[in-house]
């Protein structure tokens, strides 16, 4: 790790872990307020567009009997 003696890498670890774990929380955190209520802040953006209707097919195609 590059650390003078092994005592400081050890200090340098248990630090980087506990500010993964703040990360971790932080994050799952969002994650829990945004699935708390979809319906109401997405609903409109969950609507699917309506399709568009194909024209008649014109030519040879539109004269054949179904």
């Amino acid at each position: 790790m590059g650390h003078g003696t092994a005592r400081a890498a050890l200090i340098y670890q248990h630090a980087s872990a506990d500010r993964g774990q703040l990360i971790a929380d932080a994050v799952s955190g969002l994650v829990k307020k945004g699935r708390k209520s979809p319906e109401k802040s997405s609903k409109k953006a969950r609507k699917k567009p309506k399709k568009k209707q194909d024209p008649e097919p014109e030519g040879h195609a539109g004269d054949m009997p179904d």
